[in-house]
Formats: structure tokens, C-alpha cells, sequence
């Protein structure tokens, strides 16, 4: 049996009596990625079903997340380029999604390590990591995250000259005893060995393209890189074919870290760093342009310099905080409003973007958890602050999602606050300056939400409802109720 694969390619795909959770009752096969090479031992990985299912879907309800998990752990291995390939078409039954990354690799003995389920040796102490990267994962259950999206993940890997390979069936998961929630005997991964031409065979749908990605990252020949790691997640499942590109793009642009020596690539196209490009009423860069805070932000706060990062770098300068640690980073204004538009489908420009260990935990909290009714919206509009705070790392709970509550929270949140007000009042200087007539409407999008936009939308609603007939208050009319539902979305 053959199938296409993401450039248009066929391989041929070994029957198996496996079965994929979730599909029809028909065999599913077995691509040729997964039993290439010489089985050369087995791997013990102790689970069971209930626990990974359990687990998974209680951590990480988007489909982008395994993605970044995937490109996470790439980083904390020592790769300067990740590329993320996804099968123009995800319903197919051959449908992948892949990352390629030129890290360390994984022999045998790295591999038996990395199926440690909820071990981690990424923080033990005195140990050298590649590059002197701040480790980003530390649980050891992230490669769990790619269970959300398909019921296979497959390992081929290029460490010390040599080629190894495994593969995780998730639907082989013992379900276990004690209602699935432990499981007496592992399960055993087959581990293997490959030669050069058995690696390059079964990689080669991923290996051709004219695009940066693929010139940039070469696994074979000439210009080769010397350590890789292929990570292929197929027989997805459906919440992978929610995967928006636009979205996941925004992700890997901000969410990621941001350095030189680390390039994304996504389908063949370089991902660079997230910009903006309106024009700026102010900046601040936190420790050299901005040295104190005002209220609520607390007094003790002193400034320090990094004579290690260049001087160019806004992180070169921070504040330090004795229970808070070193925090660095700068915050901007702009005339213009950064929400609205299409952008909200894809990712925000405004708000606090909080790094630790250099990645973004708060995605989709633009507040970080500060009441919005503390942010006058009309500035918070246009306003985004970068701010990497390492010393969370040891609030973050297991996703990286999301930080536990505590003293460390309220005075991180009680600093973002401080230079919030900071950007206030130069957006207030910068208002007196304007015409009388746009101060008044400046007025009514400085005050909080709940006096102004709220009531606006409701009243809105209730004009295409037929409810009441505004008479100082202009609305698009004659809209269907799609159209209804877009517009008062966008408002």
C-alpha cells in the first residue's frame, strides 16, 4: 500500500493489526518511518492510558501547544534552527506534523532517559547545558502534550555519528488497574538503529523543498549537521486538524525565545521575531531609562547592570528585587490602538508579556492576571511591556501555562502595574497636547471597561435585537446575523 506525502511523495507503508483510537475499524498501517533500521533493544516507559489521558487533556487543550513543547525541548537541547513541517491537508489518514531540529541528539542512553515519564535531569545542579541556555522544561511530561494530537510519536534521531530511532503507539498504552490509574508491567518501545541510508529513505518526504527551511537544515551530504532530531507526530487526531498556521505562527514568533543564535522556520518560510511597526509615543527600558517605579510597585527595587550582555540588549539593564530577583526588559507606547482587526485571531500586540527561562507563559492572558478594571483600557490598548522575571520559574506550574498564587505573584503583578501607571501618565501629557474635541473622546477611552465599552456593546445588542432604538449612537444597520455576531465580536 502507498500513500502521498507532504511534498507529494510516496512511501510504502507496512500492514499492522494495530488499531488507531478513534478511526474505523479498518487496519491502519504502519509508515515506514516507524520500523526502519535494526531493532537493537527496548525501552521500559511506565504508564498507563487512563493516567496519560488523564494528564494530557487536562494540560493542554490547544493544538498548538505540542507543537511548542516540541520546538521547547529543541531550545533546551541546543538547537540554533527548528523547522515545523504540517501536511498541507490534516484529515488524511497519512497527515503529519514534524520538527526538525539540529540539537544534541539523542544515543540510546538519551532516549531511555527522555521516556522517563515525570523525570527531568534538566535542572540538576552543577551540570552543563548545551550553550548555556537556560533550561526551559523541567517536568519531564512535556513530550506527554503531543498525545492531544495524534496517537503516534515517533523519534529519529542522529547522535554521535550514529542513527537511532523510536516510536510511541499511545493506543498501546496499557490501560492498568486500580480504574487505569497504574499499570504493573511497562511498556517496552522498540529501540533502533538505522544506517545513513535507512535514516535518509525514511526521512525523505521531509528532506525536499526550495524554501530557506529546508536549504537551511540539512540532515544528509554535504554541509550536514553533525547532531539531529526528527520528532513526527502521525494518525492524528481531531484536535490537530483545528490547527490554525496563522496562529501557530504568532506563537512560535513571540512565545518562543528570542536570540540570535535560534531560527524558526515553519512550512520551508523563516518565523522572525515579532515587531511592531506604529509609531511610538514612548519607550522605557527597565533599570536604564526607567530606574523607579511608581505605586504600587514596591520600594526596594534597585538597579543593576549585566557587564556580560551587550550593550545594545535591553536585558544588559533590569531591576532587582530581593525576594523578586533580577527582572529585565522595557515597555512601549504607541499613538495608535495595537487591538482590532484580524490580529485578534491570530495573536494580541498589546498587553504584559511575561518571559521566564526566556519563553512567554502568559499567551492568552494580556493582564496576567490584574483586574482590567485597574487598566484604564484607552492606554492598555496601546501599551505592551516585555518583561522576563526568571525567578517565577519556581511558582510555574507543570504546563508552563500558569503560575501559582502567592507573595512572588503579587509583587511581579504589583511591578507591571508601576510601569502601567508609568505609561499613563505620558499618554495623559501627550493627550493635553491634542485638539479639545479628540481629548473628549480620549476621555471616554481612558476609563475602565465597565463604565464604557461594556455598556456600549450591550446597548448595541439590544439596537440589533429591535430591543431599543439609539438616538446619539451610530451602528452599522441592514447586517445579517452573522454579521451581527462579527462585528459585535470585533467591538
Amino acid at each position: 500500500m502507498t500513500h502521498a506525502s507532504a511534498d507529494g511523495n510516496s512511501e510504502t507503508d507496512i500492514m499492522s493489526p494495530d488499531r488507531v483510537a478513534g478511526v474505523a475499524d479498518a487496519p491502519q498501517t504502519i509508515p515506514r518511518f516507524v520500523t526502519v533500521g535494526t531493532e537493537k533493544s527496548k525501552i521500559d516507559v511506565r504508564i498507563s492510558y487512563r493516567i496519560i489521558d488523564l494528564f494530557s487533556q487536562g494540560l493542554y487543550r490547544s493544538p498548538n501547544k505540542a507543537i511548542e513543547e516540541l520546538v521547547s525541548n529543541a531550545f533546551d537541547a541546543g538547537a540554533t534552527k527548528v523547522h515545523v513541517i504540517i501536511s498541507p491537508d490534516l484529515v488524511p489518514a497519512n497527515a503529519t506534523i514534524v520538527v526538525i531540529d539540529n540539537g544534541t541528539g539523542m544515543d540510546e542512553g538519551g532516549l531511555r532517559q527522555h521516556w522517563l515519564i515525570g523525570v527531568s535531569n534538566k535542572r540538576e545542579a552543577g551540570r552543563e547545558f548545551p550553550k548555556k541556555r537556560k533550561q526551559i522544561g523541567r517536568f519531564g511530561i512535556g513530550k506527554l502534550a503531543t498525545y492531544v494530537l495524534s496517537n503516534r510519536l515517533t523519534h529519529v534521531t542522529k547522535c554521535g555519528g550514529r542513527y537511532y530511532a523510536t516510536s510511541m503507539d499511545y493506543t498501546a498504552i496499557p490501560h492498568g488497574q486500580n480504574n487505569g490509574m497504574y499499570a504493573e508491567r511497562p511498556m517496552q518501545l522498540s529501540l533502533r538503529e538505522l544506517t545513513a541510508a535507512e535514516a535518509k529513505g525514511a526521512l525523505s518526504p521531509w528532506l525536499k523543498g526550495a524554501k530557506p527551511g529546508y536549504q537551511e537544515l540539512v540532515l544528509f551530504g554535504k554541509g550536514a549537521e553533525v547532531t539531529w532530531t526528527v520528532a513526527i507526530m502521525s494518525h492524528l487526531k481531531e484536535l490537530a486538524r483545528e490547527l490554525q498556521r496563522g496562529r501557530l505562527r504568532w506563537i512560535l514568533a513571540t512565545a518562543m525565545p528570542i536570540r540570535p543564535d535560534f531560527q524558526l522556520y515553519l512550512d520551508g518560510d523563516g518565523i522572525p521575531p515579532s515587531k511592531l511597526r506604529g509609531k511610538k509615543i514612548a519607550n522605557w527600558v527597565l533599570g536604564r531609562t526607567l530606574k523607579e517605579i511608581s505605586k504600587p510597585a514596591p520600594d526596594d527595587l534597585q538597579v543593576t547592570e549585566d557587564a556580560t550582555v551587550d550593550e545594545r540588549s535591553p536585558l544588559r539593564f533590569g531591576l532587582t528585587h530581593p525576594q523578586l530577583g533580577r527582572i529585565t526588559g522595557y515597555a512601549e507606547l504607541y499613538e495608535d490602538l495595537l487591538t482590532g482587526g484580524k490580529s485578534g485571531d491570530v495573536g494580541r500586540s498589546h498587553g504584559f508579556f511575561v518571559y521566564v527561562c526566556s519563553r512567554l507563559i502568559n499567551i492568552d492572558d494580556e493582564y496576567f492576571g490584574i483586574d482590567s478594571n485597574l487598566l484604564r483600557h484607552g492606554t492598555f490598548a496601546r501599551f505592551r511591556m516585555i518583561v522576563h522575571i526568571d525567578r517565577l520559574d519556581d511558582e510555574l506550574r507543570s504546563s508552563r501555562e500558569s503560575v501559582r498564587e502567592g507573595p512572588l505573584m503579587e509583587i511581579a503583578r504589583n511591578i507591571l502595574r508601576g510601569v502601567f501607571n508609568h505609561a499613563r501618565l505620558k499618554l495623559t501629557e501627550f493627550e493635553a497636547a491634542e485638539a479639545q474635541g479628540v481629548l473628549s473622546a480620549n476621555r471616554i477611552a481612558a476609563s475602565p471597561t465597565s463604565l464604557t465599552r461594556l455598556p456600549l456593546l450591550s446597548l448595541v445588542k439590544n439596537a440589533f435585537a429591535g430591543k431599543v432604538t439609539p438616538r446619539y449612537t451610530a451602528y452599522p444597520r441592514s447586517l445579517t446575523q452573522q454579521q451581527q455576531a462579527t462585528f459585535t465580536a470585533e467591538f
